[in-house]
């Protein structure tokens, strides 16, 4: 049995709120491994300048008064994408993936109330076409090269043990992110056993709207091995302080 693909996986980013540690070494990983194919989970925007939460308490200003900081924020995240197109040129990453998050979900929101204001939407303001993504749509599930596993950005089911609640429902090997932490749970079916893992993220670990609660949030990234009959290995390495390691070696961020 040989290794038809290798995926470096990176969950929620969130550019510009990057943790610039650990998404530099995420970066050094996907150079080091020079997979086949990469796949970002979703929310590698923050969209903290279309959020509807920053309007729960104050009134929202006139359009002209939004604009600015919405350009500036996509301009932010570009940069981000720039960063990891320029990781995949160097590893000769032959595809790319992208399983849209509820962050993005929020700028396709923002052209809905401004429908004359397409260039804000995702897809279009954040260039997947251009860049050659494989984009799919908020909430999709997605089969991943063929494998046995399937990925999404989450949010469908929550709860204190939501690895559990992903395989009891879906009946399948899925990967996902939105949580921010690493939780893994296997459960056993008639087609044998499945398993559910959530993949932590690439952001900062302070945000404001946590008021300073501590939480069980990891950095990590994921490395997926598809052997040729569609079963696969996945390893997810921690990243603590910018620091994991591959193959007995320490990556630096």
């Amino acid at each position: 049995m040989k290794i038809k693909d290798t995926v470096v996986i990176f969950p929620d980013i969130h550019f510009p709120m990057q943790d610039e540690k650990a998404f530099s070494c995420a970066l050094k990983v996907l150079e080091k491994v020079k997979p086949s194919a990469f796949l970002c989970i979703g929310d590698f925007a923050e969209g903290e300048s279309v959020s509807h939460w920053q309007w729960s308490k104050k009134k929202r200003p006139p359009l002209e008064y939004q604009l600015p900081a919405i350009k500036e924020e996509i301009r932010l995240v570009n940069e981000g994408l720039d960063r990891i197109d320029e990781s995949c040129k160097k590893a000769k990453v032959k595809k790319k993936i992208m399983t849209m998050g509820n962050h993005e979900l929020w700028f396709d929101n923002f052209v809905e109330e401004n429908p004359y204001l397409k260039q804000y939407k995702a897809m279009n303001a954040f260039k997947m076409k251009e860049r050659g993504y494989d984009a799919h749509p908020y909430g999709k599930y997605v089969r991943i090269l063929g494998s046995k596993l399937y990925a999404y950005h989450g949010g469908h089911y929550s709860g204190v043990n939501h690895p559990r609640s992903h395989v009891m429902n879906l009946g399948v090997n899925i990967i996902y992110g939105h949580t921010h932490d690493s939780l893994k749970s296997v459960v056993t079916h008639l087609t044998g056993a499945k398993m559910a893992h959530s993949l932590g993220c690439l952001c900062k670990m302070e945000k404001e709207f946590l008021k300073n609660r501590q939480t069980n949030w990891t950095h990590n990234v994921g490395v997926l091995d598809i052997f040729s009959d569609g079963n696969f290995n996945l390893n997810v390495l921690t990243i603590i302080k910018g620091q994991t390691s591959y193959c007995g070696e320490v990556i630096n961020g």
